[in-house]
C-alpha cells in the first residue's frame, strides 16, 4: 500500500479564497453587461456556498450585450448586479457570511449585503464607481462591523495551479495534459 504522507503525493490545494474567487470568476462569464462582467458568491461561516449570481437583465428582458446599455447618469440600469442576484438566489441565513465579488461593489450592493448581515465583502478588481459611493462603501462597512477589502488574487497563477491539479492523479484532465497558454 502506498504511503500517502509522502510529500511527492500531496497536492497543493487552492486556498479557500482562491477557490471561491475562481468560482466567482466563472460566474462572471455569464454576465450580460460588458461594462463589468461581475460575479458574486455568498459563502457561510462553514465555507459552504449559499448563494451565487452574476450581473444580468431580468428574466425575459433584453441584455446589454444584445441591445446596448440603458444609461442614466453614467450608470447602466439594464441589469441586476451580481450581489443582488446572489442574495435573491441564496439559500439559508447570510448572517456572518462572506461575499466574494469580482468588481468593487457599489454602495447600493454594499448596503444590501450589510442589511443581510454579511460580515466580509471581498473583491478582486477596482471598478470605478466613485460617483456611486466608492469611498463611502469602506466607511459604511466599517461602521457596520464588517470587513470590506480588495483581495490580491493572481487569477493566471490560480488557474494554472488548478489545471495542474486537474492534469494530475485523479484529476478530470488526467492524461490529457491540458495547458493554459
Amino acid at each position: 500500500m502506498e504511503n500517502k504522507s509522502n510529500n511527492s503525493f500531496e497536492t497543493k490545494r487552492p486556498s479557500w479564497e482562491e477557490f471561491w474567487f475562481t468560482l466567482a470568476l466563472f460566474y462572471s462569464t455569464r454576465g450580460t453587461c460588458d461594462r463589468l462582467r461581475a460575479g458574486c458568491l455568498l459563502v457561510d461561516k462553514n465555507n459552504r456556498l449559499i448563494g451565487a449570481g452574476y450581473n444580468g437583465s431580468l428574466p425575459g428582458h433584453p441584455h446589454c450585450d444584445d441591445v446596448g446599455h440603458l444609461m442614466v447618469d453614467g450608470h447602466c440600469l439594464r441589469t441586476l448586479h451580481s450581489e443582488v442576484n446572489a442574495i435573491l438566489y441564496s439559500a439559508g441565513d447570510l448572517d456572518g457570511a462572506t461575499a466574494y465579488v469580482i468588481g468593487t461593489p457599489c454602495i447600493d450592493c454594499v448596503k444590501k449585503l450589510l442589511s443581510k448581515k454579511v460580515k466580509k465583502i471581498l473583491f478582486t478588481r477596482d471598478y470605478d464607481n466613485k460617483e456611486k459611493g466608492g469611498k463611502q462603501i469602506f466607511e459604511l462597512a466599517n461602521s457596520s462591523g464588517a470587513e470590506l477589502r480588495r483581495a490580491d488574487i493572481d487569477f493566471a497563477k490560480v488557474l494554472k495551479k488548478k489545471i495542474s491539479i486537474l492534469n494530475g492523479p485523479g484529476g478530470a484532465f488526467n492524461g490529457q495534459d491540458i495547458k493554459l497558454t
